[in-house]
């Protein structure tokens, strides 16, 4: 560390006066910076020396940090000027060591030098870089721009000594020669880049960026905190600060690391002629697969582990097959490393020690696969499966391939596959499909509501409550399109979103003065989306229905029954895995309701509050789907519900100059759902798993639905209409849009 100088001004031509004679007195008190260049010497055998970094500056304000570059330039007085400081020949003829008493020695103070110790030698000595090309006889030179090629050589410095900086946007073609002199590259562009030939340079510093070397480099270099060199070509000595990172499989004469050596399967590993000497604080990151593990750092030297952290980064695969990994080789190895971690999810690794080498292994550790789930269906399925008693090295988890990956994930995919492995998708196929039938008991509703009495009634009086939109014909038929849509919402493994298409048509007739009866069917088609989930819903529908009116109040009843034929693809795809999964399904629903309204309104206005039960059964029988390890076994399912909905339908019949009639409707109502509302659904998988559940979004206990339209008579037999329907609930959102024609005769 260099020395921190306090003294009193008054004293600083005696303090100068003393050091002078004293050099000239005994040729054994030399300055300390000859003694640092003579511990530096030997390169090989012995890793260089560092100081304890000093603060860091701004980074962007180059002049600024007297870690790079020191002085700014040299300063003289000019002609006719006088010096401030008094030349060494002037105190020489004022102050003679030999007129110097004892008494005066006693009464005298010397500057006080105080060195800052860090506890680690490694780190208290001068460093090399900041003698040799930080000294104020070093001449300095900035590159900020691409530099042309002429004849191979892109810069040609001078004899003296130089530093060199490159800075951002500094590329160069051809060689760099430093000339004669001790001269030095500092790199301080944060975007990095390739260092391309150089020549004469003695020393190199990474203050800055990820810097790659593919040419030989005759000097010494240092990486600062936050730096990176990757090394594919030879450079003598390497130093690595804390927080810097030093990689690549080229050549190295000695290496010292109290920051990061990485070896991986991109970059390759180091090849170090000398020694190896890793600080306790540094870290040995070491990149691995199922297949094969990357090259081993050799150490031709002396390998000094010093307790350094190792980091294995490991590509999920099937460790299984290859379990040894040799993570370094030396001629000597000196101690062990210290704390060794990965980022396998359900995987130990260990490391074993010989003369020469160390090896890794890995066993499974003591996570469950529980332990890693987010979701309760990724929880659910991991119970089913965990195996932390298959703790060999040969790991005893059966032969599904898909619990293997699992098992060799790391900790941010293993979540991710636990989702895609239960399927909690399927969980939500019930709401899907319910809400798919639910436009056509829309649809049929919509017609019974537009059937009135005959304009000749006893209730069809001026003054007397009547249906707006009615019409007094006794037989009528209608056709009705539907677009349905809508989110299945809770948590992001069951988020599932549906739309429907489809046609209905239907026919209704007077029984009598009260009653009309009708039927109707139709056919539609939902697709389902949710992540890693595609579906497709293909329905055929029937139903009947009966309207009883009697003066203002009015029954309506209605039942429908619809067959689903379904189709399910699925792909389960994590590092080191990949399924993709098909599954067949049969479905059926039934719904029943009754609804009392009650009309309260006058003439062609129409104000009716209404109240219904309703009834809602699904069953689905049990399918397998096909593919490969991943592929489920899923139960049939079986659920049933009553529901109350309260509501207030208003309309108003305008008639037009052209004799047409304009009729706009709303209602709006309020639904509850009675019972168990849950959605679980029992599946496992079809080789060698255990019976599990998943659990999607369950149905709306409550919810607010709101129906817009506008009719528009043509004729006294003609009717076109348009709807917007829309239901919010608890976890759910859907929509919908109707176009309905109606003839009666």
């Amino acid at each position: 560390m260099p020395a921190l100088h306090k003294y009193r001004p008054h004293h600083l031509a005696l303090a100068i006066a003393l050091t002078i004679g004293s050099a000239e007195a005994s040729i054994e008190q030399q300055p300390d910076v000859q003694v640092s260049a003579e511990i530096s010497e030997d390169k090989t055998a012995k890793p260089r020396k560092k100081k304890t970094p000093a603060p860091k500056a701004d980074p962007d304000d180059l002049f600024a940090i007297k870690e790079f570059i020191g002085p700014l330039e040299h300063t003289s007085p000019s002609p006719g000027q006088a010096s401030e400081a008094p030349s060494v020949d002037a105190i020489r003829a004022t102050v003679a060591i030999e007129d110097f008493s004892p008494a005066f020695y006693e009464g005298l103070e010397f500057p006080e030098f105080v060195v800052e110790e860090t506890g680690d030698e490694e780190f208290d000595l001068v460093d090399p870089f900041e003698r040799d090309m930080l000294a104020i006889t070093t001449q300095r030179s900035f590159v900020s721009s691409p530099l042309e090629n002429i004849d191979g050589v892109s810069l040609q410095l001078g004899d003296g000594d130089d530093l060199l900086v490159i800075n951002k946007g500094a590329r160069w073609d051809g060689r760099l020669d430093g000339g004669e002199g001790a001269n030095g590259l500092l790199f301080n562009a944060a975007e990095g880049g390739e260092i391309g030939k150089t020549r004469n340079f003695s020393a190199m510093r990474i203050a800055r960026g990820q810097w790659t070397l593919r040419h030989a480099f005759e000097g010494d270099a240092d990486v600062k905190a936050d730096a990176v060199l990757l090394n594919y070509a030879s450079i003598n000595g390497v130093d690595v600060d804390p927080g810097a990172v030093f990689g690549g499989y080229g050549h190295v004469t000695g290496l010292y690391v109290a920051g990061t050596l990485l070896a991986s399967q991109q970059h390759g590993s180091p090849n170090i002629k000398g020694n190896l000497t890793l600080h306790q604080d540094a870290v040995f990151s070491y990149a691995v697969s199922a297949d094969r593990g990357s090259d081993p750092v050799h150490v031709q030297g002396t390998a000094s582990l010093g307790g350094a952290r190792v980091e294995i980064y490991g590509v999920p695969g099937d460790y299984a097959r290859i379990n040894e990994y040799r993570l370094l080789s030396a001629n000597v190895i000196d101690g062990e490393f210290g704390e060794v971690t990965t980022n396998l999810a359900y995987m130990k690794p260990t490391l074993s020690y010989e003369p020469n080498a160390v090896k890794l292994h890995y066993v499974r550790n003591a996570v469950g696969f529980e332990d890693l789930a987010q979701t309760r269906s990724g929880r659910s399925i991991a119970q089913s499966m965990d195996n932390r008693g298959a703790s060999t090295r040969a790991f005893d988890i059966g032969t599904n391939r898909a619990v293997a990956a699992l098992l060799t994930s790391d900790k941010t995919t293993a979540p991710i596959a636990l989702d895609q492995l239960a399927a909690g998708s399927n969980a939500n196929l019930v709401k899907a499909t319910l809400s798919s039938v639910t436009p056509v008991s829309a649809s049929m509703l919509s017609a019974m509501r537009q059937l009135d009495k005959h304009s000749g009634s006893t209730y069809g009086s001026r003054g007397s409550p009547r249906q707006a939109a009615g019409n007094k014909d006794s037989g009528r038929v209608w056709v009705q399109a539907l677009g349905h849509g809508g989110n299945v919402d809770r948590d992001l493994d069951s988020s599932l979103k549906h739309t429907t298409q489809g046609l209905v048509m239907g026919a209704d007739w007077r029984l009598d003065e009260h009653w009309h009866v009708g039927l109707l069917g139709g056919k539609s088609q939902t697709k389902l989306d949710a992540r890693q989930y595609d579906g497709d819903l293909d329905s055929w529908h029937l139903g009947a229905y009966a309207v009883r009116q009697h003066g203002p109040l009015s029954l309506r009843l209605g039942v429908t029954y619809a067959s689903h034929d379904g189709s399910s693809t699925r792909r389960v795809a994590f590092k080191g895995f990949n399924d993709r999964l098909k599954g067949n399904y049969d479905a059926h629903t039934q719904q029943a309701f009754a609804e009392v309204g009650f009309n309260l309104g006058r003439d062609n206005f129409t104000l009716e509050p209404y109240a219904s039960l309703g009834y809602q059964h699904y069953q689905r029988d049990s399918y397998n789907e096909k593919g490969g390890d991943a592929a489920l076994k899923i139960h049939g399912q079986t659920r049933d519900n009553f529901s109350s909905t309260f509501g207030l339908r208003l309309a108003q019949v305008n008639s037009l100059d052209n004799g047409m009639h304009l009729t706009p409707r709303l209602s709006a109502g309020w639904k509850h759902t009675f019972g168990t509302i849950d959605n679980d659904t029992r599946q496992q998988l079809r080789k060698g798993g255990k019976p599990f559940e998943v659990t999607g979004a369950a149905l709306d206990r409550n919810s607010l639905s709101v129906d817009a339209g506008l009719d528009l008579g043509l004729s006294a037999a003609h009717t076109l209409g348009v709807g917007l329907t829309g239901e919010m609930g608890n976890d759910s959102r859907t929509y919908g849009v109707a176009g309905q024609w109606r003839m009666a005769f």
